[in-house]
Formats: C-alpha cells, structure tokens, sequence
C-alpha cells in the first residue's frame, strides 16, 4: 500500500522512537503538522520563535540519549534556526531538523519564501539533503538519524519540498538505529570544583545542597558561571563553543521534555534572558515546572540597557517569582524555589 511522504516521515521518527518534535508552523511543513495533530505517542511543541526550537530540541538531545527533532516552515522560518543550528553543530549535539520548501517545480525561480537551506547550512552541518519526491523519503529520513548519532555526533538538516510530502510511494522499513543504546549522554557525577567568584560558589552550594537530581542550564555570556570538570549536579547543559545568548530557556524547557523526572534550573543574566524571554510562553502554555535564577548585575549598567520589570513579566506568563539582592539570605531563598511545585523566577540583584 502506497502512503504519502507526509506519513512515511512519521512512520520513520516511530522507528526512531521520536516523542517530542519542537516547531513552528508554516504552510511548507501543513501537511506535515495536520498529520501529527492527532498523533498520541509524538508531542508537538509549539515555540515562539524558530531559535527556540532549535535551542530546546539542543536542550532535549543531551538528556534524552537522542537526536532531538525540529520542525519549521520554509523562507524565513528556515532561516531563524540557523544560530540554533550552528550552537548544535559546533557543540557535537545530534539534531534533525527538517524545514519546508515549497514545490520542487519552483526552486529556482525566486518563489515566495523559497530560500536555499543547503547552501546556508553546509558549513555548520554534518550533512544536509533536500527531499523532492516521496519515494526517497523513508532512506533519507532513515539516514539523517544515522548520521546525526554516528560519531561525534551533530545536527543534520533534511529540506523537504511541499510535493514530497503530499506525494505517493510505497514504503519499505529500514531502520537500523546503529546508534541505539550508545549512551550519547554521559551523567557527571563527582567531587564539587566551584568557580572562584565567590557569588557563584554560594549559589551553587545553595543549589547542589538540596540533594535533589538536577540538571543545570547556564546563559551567561561572558559564560564564567561554572567550571570544572566534575560537577555536582547530573547534568550541566550551556553554550560552551558558540556562547549563543538566549540559549538558556528554551535549553532548559527541553531538558524537562528529555528528563521529566529531574529539577531543571536555569541560571541566566538580564540580557541573555531577554534575548529568549517569548518562550516563556511555551512554560505557560504547557505548564511546565522550570526554577530561573536571575542574575541582575551592575556590570550591565555599563551598556545602559534599561531592563523591564521582571516580576511583572514573570507573572504575566503566571510564573510566581520574588527578588532579593545578594546580601539577603540566598540559601533560604533559593530553597524555597526549589520546593516550589511549579515553574518559580528569582532575581538576584548585585
């Protein structure tokens, strides 16, 4: 029996185990999202921004022992992943992410929103394909998992036209998941080396006392908050080579997909923060539980950026918060966000 390109691709992220695909909508990847609609076993995310998806799908890949799945339209939602993409890449992490193309009969003639994904993304991909007919789209899918876990590991971008996915073909499984039970992600448990700064060795103390399984998300440019090889926490995700601001939420949004178990914190300055503060959106509108701590430095004063009121921004996403500066006591406040049953912003002034 023949199926459309559009339910051979869900076919294949079954073989693959695929649980959660972080997007945007569009009219080039409809098709695609009609179909998931309804699809109990796959979670559609919806971001605010194609960045987020990228950066959230980044966050999902290091806990779940996955490649982390994207999906966007075509034109300039193709285009917003590509800092996601290049922090991936750059960071070893194995992504998919599959952005629209409008029919093939029109590459090349300057179409609305038609843009060439391959070009752009060949230096900051392991490998990139563009689809344009249904029957290649079980091997090529098939293979973009392979590759995106084969050692080291890294991002692959399958660009796939509007009539490769409406298309007919005979599907024929091939799923061979060479990089099942590899163990891509390593949880670092170990003694404790704490940076020197002395603020950040007592936030750290604070988090790592309460001996709880934690996963900590840093967005700190410059990015100085942690160091060390050996943490005490399970997990330490950032943007180690490429330093994206704004890496952060969304980072931390998609290590609570991978690891709904485990307290998820993300430490993040002002201005980082802001860079991705839409996605707030996605804490509110699946009510998700991640603890924020906010670091409101006077270093920033010196670019004269007036920063909003971030108590009244928290709790427009309805996400409870509470500011204190450094000289209050920050382990009883710090414990009290922790033991919060829902997502819980603190600002910490300096």
């Amino acid at each position: 029996m023949k199926l459309s390109g559009t339910e051979i691709l869900i076919k294949v992220f079954a073989n693959h185990n695929v649980d959660t695909i972080f997007g945007y909508p569009g009219a080039c990847v409809i098709s695609i999202l009609d179909k998931l609609f309804n699809h109990d076993e796959i979670k559609q995310i919806l971001v605010r921004h194609e960045q987020g998806a990228v950066h959230a799908a980044c966050g999902y890949a290091q806990l779940s022992n996955k490649p982390g799945v994207v999906i966007v339209t075509s034109g300039p939602g193709a285009t917003n992943t590509i800092t996601g993409v290049a922090d991936a890449f750059y960071s070893e992490v194995p992504l998919v992410v599959i952005t629209g193309q409008v029919s093939s009969g029109l590459i090349g003639t300057d179409a609305f929103q038609e843009v060439d994904m391959l070009s752009i993304t060949a230096p900051i991909t392991k490998w990139n394909y563009q689809i344009r007919n249904a029957d290649e789209m079980a091997s090529t899918v098939e293979r973009a998992f392979v590759i995106a876990m084969a050692d080291p590991p890294g991002v692959v971008l399958l660009d796939i036209t509007k009539d490769a996915q409406t298309g007919m073909a005979e599907y024929i499984s091939n799923n061979t998941q060479l990089y099942k039970n590899k163990g891509f992600v390593k949880s670092v448990l170990g003694e404790c080396q704490f940076p020197r700064n002395e603020f950040y060795t007592e936030i750290l103390k604070c988090l790592s006392e309460n001996g709880r399984e934690m996963v900590l998300v840093i967005d700190k440019v410059p990015n100085d908050f942690f160091d060390g090889d050996n943490f005490c926490f399970n997990k330490v995700i950032k943007s180690d080579i490429y330093g994206v601001s704004g890496f952060g939420l969304p980072a931390a949004i998609g290590a609570q997909y991978a690891a709904p178990g485990k307290t998820i914190c993300l430490v993040a300055g002002t201005l980082e923060f802001q860079a991705t503060a839409k996605e707030l959106g996605m804490i509110k509108q699946q009510g998700l539980d991640i603890k924020i701590i906010l670091l409101d430095e006077t270093a920033a004063d010196k670019y004269k950026i007036k920063n909003p009121d971030f108590l009244s921004l928290a709790n427009a996403y309805d996400i409870e918060s509470c500011k204190i500066s450094k000289s209050n006591d920050l382990n009883v406040a710090i414990q009290k966000m922790l033991n919060s049953n829902h997502s819980y912003l603190l600002q910490i002034t300096t």
